[in-house]
């Protein structure tokens, strides 16, 4: 990996930076509605939707108990937008409506605890009758003008594509294994009491509870049934059932090793007995493995389906060999190995054919193995798992997805996971002469290489995998694909919300192909060496490609992070180990002709997110590369302040690079069921040439509301406004804003070519404004979020560390003793 220029003399701590202490608080915003009428005739659209509630309520009523459950009132309300907003939502509850679904584009699903709808109706009624005492709208005409129709919940809505296939070739008495979705309605208890009046049917009717889980942190309540093909269609029938679905492939991993012999390697460097550990959650490892010796503290089950932590797939092994020593490929040919700088902590909980035992479900599985290493004091846990039938498809988290956000939350750790593998034939189509160089727009113009289940995490560190450095090939193979490129194994973003996913990428290997017959091939010169821990097994050394075995090696610059800063939440871990990231070049779209420069940017993203995982400076900083770091917490719709100095060598007028990098990663709440997945949103900008009371009175002066689709400004003595903000005072860094916010782990970088101009009238720092957006949060809540700020130059500029250290540090001074004097 080649650093930026200046990069060379490490070894200096970051420095710690504090926000302006100014008030950022929150201000109340007089929320509107914008735009003209959906539904002119208001009379005649409310008795349209007299007419569908009367269908609902009849439909409850004519229906006769499934397996014993009475039928309950919830009901598909289709809307004219997507938007859900908090107003939004308090306008349902004051239906009488309580939410269990937002993630579809346009469709609210909702129960009603009262079988008439009174409130319901009695608010339709007032719509009904048009503006009352001289008012430009009626009353509740934004929520009941957003409506275009509402029905009931059916079978049609529950049963999974596969069921359907199953159930039309299955005989009445056939067993089904299915997996149940039951509605999350708001609390935990309600939660569980709907899964065990569920599962107390099934086993009424001759069926079996396998396994159930519930979280209220990610809002899922899960079941594992087997049941005869006659009761799951009773089922389908069941109002408190969200989803029903046959048991699927389990989680995945991309295992295609070729054999290598290796001489024994022997007295390798130990890690130090206090170094710190890192977690894997896997198919467990080979403890005793001569590249691992003495680096596994422990590898343990914490399944009572499977026996002991031993690996005997070998997929864990490999994964723990890139975790524990990184690429292996240069230290054996060298013999030349590196002490490793923490130790491993494996949690088996695949079988031995790499799947989850069949009849417990993941969710529970791995959130009893991350629950068991955060006991033990991890704080990065590496999954090189994904679920195949967990495609990100729409809006919606996946199950294990939401299931990360809400461990890493609860938890205070970090998950590293890989996109997913995809094989070329699921969107190459024709293998041909060209598929080495343009499978990128393939990748893209196909479907079938979206984020696996649990890549979509949006705080879980996503992993992309890169082509490694190339070989000499066997005569007639052509490698597919450059070094640094794609892997074309390794899918592809967006993630949740279009959120900037993967984050990060790493080598791992490539795939051949035939150049006369163009069929592919796995030659080892395109695969990357690993620890062999198969059973049965004689070699030492295998190779294997795949985003599984890129996943590690940013496991490794996370532990590096965590390692340094002992006391750092989980979400400094991330934003550090974020700012790590080299940027990737965009050459393996921006060749196409299909694609402009900045189109290749953004697209680029979707493969490689914002560079390429680097130890290099993740954990230290430099003399001329210098890194700030903060956490805080911030209040529901609120504006931080940090001040960031302007070194002298960013005004030397001398043609040379210089610039500024910015992370922001944050942990809220989350609802897999949400249209707005993040209960809130951060964002992140750059601006300088202002006071600092002036920066703060602009950006609470303009307030985002989702519900009206527009921008309400809030007036302020001075009358500015963020827009109004010259070009030059107002830092423009990429990706923008309106791309990185998407996500909770964000990444901006700004480079200049000559000197920065100097604002004689005006504070020169740079002021990092950090705003709160929020979507579902309560009130009262504050977000926890880390930022860190590196600012660099090239060795043609004098060193910055010093004096950036030195001008924090007074101003730190300065703040605090103005406090003591007020």
């Amino acid at each position: 990996m080649i650093p930026l220029p200046g990069f060379d003399e490490g070894g200096q701590p970051h420095v710690v930076v504090e926000r302006v202490q100014l008030d950022g608080s929150r201000r109340k915003v007089a929320r509107g509605f914008g735009g003209g009428r959906n539904f002119g005739d208001r009379k005649k659209h409310a008795d349209d939707l007299n007419d569908d509630i009367d269908f609902v309520l009849s439909d409850v009523v004519a229906r006769t108990p499934a397996l014993g459950i009475d039928p309950r009132l919830i009901l598909v309300v289709e809307t004219l937008t997507s938007s859900q907003s908090v107003a939004e939502e308090a306008n349902w509850q004051r239906s009488g409506l309580r939410i269990v679904d937002t993630s579809s584009t346009k469709r609210v699903v909702a129960f009603s605890d009262d079988p008439s709808m009174s409130l319901f109706l009695s608010r339709l009624e007032a719509y009904s009758g048009g503006p009352k005492n001289g008012q430009a709208s009626a009353t509740h005409e934004a929520f009941f003008d957003n409506i275009d129709n509402v029905r009931p919940y059916g079978p049609q809505d529950r049963i999974g594509m596969e069921l359907q296939t199953v159930l039309r070739q299955a005989s009445r008495d056939d067993e089904v294994t299915v997996d149940v979705e039951v509605w999350y309605p708001g609390d935990i208890a309600t939660a569980d009491s709907w899964v065990t009046l569920i599962g107390d049917a099934v086993g009424g009717a001759g069926g079996v509870v396998h396994d159930s889980f519930s979280s209220e942190a990610s809002g899922l309540a899960l079941m594992r049934i087997s049941a005869r093909a006659g009761v799951v269609r009773q089922l389908l029938d069941v109002d408190l059932v969200a989803k029903v679905e046959v048991l699927p492939d389990s989680l995945t991993i991309n295992a295609s090793p070729s054999e290598l012999s290796a001489d024994t390697v022997a007295d390798l460097p130990l890690p130090d007995e206090a170094s710190p550990l890192v977690g894997i959650i896997d198919s467990g490892v080979v403890a005793n493995h001569p590249l691992l010796r003495g680096c596994v503290v422990e590898a343990v089950s914490t399944s009572a389906w499977i026996e002991d932590g031993a690996d005997r797939h070998g997929h864990g092994t490999a994964v723990a060999s890139i975790l524990a020593r990184g690429s292996l490929d240069g230290q054996i040919s060298s013999n030349d190995w590196d002490a490793p700088p923490f130790r491993i902590m494996s949690v088996r909980v695949l079988d031995e054919n790499a799947q989850i035992p069949p009849y417990r479900l993941a969710e529970r599985e791995l959130t009893d193995a991350a629950i068991y290493l955060a006991q033990q004091g991890v704080r990065v846990i590496n999954l090189s798992l994904g679920d195949l039938n967990g495609m990100i498809v729409g809006n919606r988290a996946p199950s294990i997805a939401a299931l990360l956000d809400a461990l890493s939350r609860s938890l205070n750790v970090v998950f590293v996971v890989p996109t997913g593998n995809v094989a070329p034939r699921e969107y190459a189509g024709q293998f041909d002469e060209t598929l080495s160089m343009d499978y990128p727009l393939r990748m893209l113009e196909s479907p079938n290489a979206r984020l696996l289940d649990p890549a979509p995490a949006a705080t879980a560190l996503t992993v992309g995998s890169l082509v490694s450095p190339l070989k000499p090939l066997p005569l007639g193979t052509a490698a597919i694909g450059k070094a640094a490129w794609p892997s074309p194994v390794s899918r592809i973003g967006f993630g949740i919300g279009d959120a900037v996913k993967p984050e990060l990428c790493a080598p791992a290997g490539t795939m051949g192909q035939d150049q006369e017959t163009h069929a592919l091939l796995e030659p080892d010169e395109l695969q990357v060496a690993v620890a062999d821990g198969r059973l049965n097994s004689t070699g030492l050394i295998t190779h294997d490609f795949g985003s599984s075995l890129a996943a590690p090696h940013v496991s490794r610059v996370a532990a590096l992070v965590a390692a340094k800063y002992p006391e750092a939440s989980g979400n400094l871990i991330r934003a550090l180990t974020l700012q790590s990231a080299e940027p990737v070049p965009n050459e393996f779209l921006a060749a196409s002709m299909e694609f402009t420069q900045g189109a290749a940017s953004t697209e680029g993203r979707r493969f490689v997110g914002y560079g390429q995982a680097s130890s290099l400076r993740s954990a230290e900083s430099a003399i001329r590369d210098t890194v700030l770091i903060a956490e805080s917490e911030i209040p529901v719709d609120g504006v931080h302040l940090y001040a960031v100095p302007v070194p002298e060598a960013f005004f030397t007028p001398k043609r040379a690079s210089r610039g500024m990098t910015v992370t922001l990663s944050f942990d809220p709440l989350v609802r897999s069921r949400r249209m707005d997945y993040l209960s809130t949103r951060l964002k992140f900008e750059v601006v300088r040439g202002l006071p600092a009371a002036q920066v703060i009175e602009m950006f609470l002066s303009e307030a985002e509301d989702t519900a009206a689709g527009r921008r309400v400004k809030i007036p302020n003595r001075r009358g500015l406004t963020v827009s109004s903000i010259p070009a030059q005072k107002r830092i423009a860094m990429e990706p923008a804003q309106t791309i990185r916010c998407l996500g909770a782990n964000q990444l901006a970088r700004k480079t200049w070519q000559n000197s920065v101009p100097r604002f004689n009238d005006f504070p020169n720092d740079f002021f990092i404004v950090v705003q709160s957006l929020n979507r579902w949060a309560p009130p009262t809540s504050m977000q926890p979020y880390a930022l860190t700020v590196r600012l660099w130059v090239d060795e043609k500029l004098p060193p910055i560390y010093e004096e950036v250290r030195t001008k924090v540090s007074s101003a730190r001074i300065r703040a605090r003793g103005r406090a003591q004097t007020r």
